[in-house]
């Protein structure tokens, strides 16, 4: 297996994470954030198969944050996943 086997670069920035301006009714508007909508500015898209082995991982790497949080710390709220 090869990183490529788990992600392909995106086609809309073309890997780089960053878009200065999107297209919107035929006119370029503005992106003030800059990063790319589509990979939301990872610069890449997982594949099948990548996407399948973070959904393996997940329960392992949460439970192994759990069990090194120091005692009485406010557990952290799940960031939105990816679709």
């Amino acid at each position: 297996m090869v990183i490529l086997d788990l992600k392909t670069p995106c086609a809309r920035c073309q890997g780089t994470g960053r878009l200065a301006g999107l297209p919107s009714l035929g006119i370029t508007q503005i992106n003030y954030a800059g990063e790319c909508p589509q990979c939301s500015g990872r610069g890449f898209m997982l594949t099948e198969l990548g996407q399948d082995l973070v959904n393996l991982l997940r329960p392992f790497v949460q439970e192994w944050i759990e069990e090194r949080r120091p005692a009485g710390a406010a557990p952290r709220t799940a960031p939105p996943r990816a679709p």
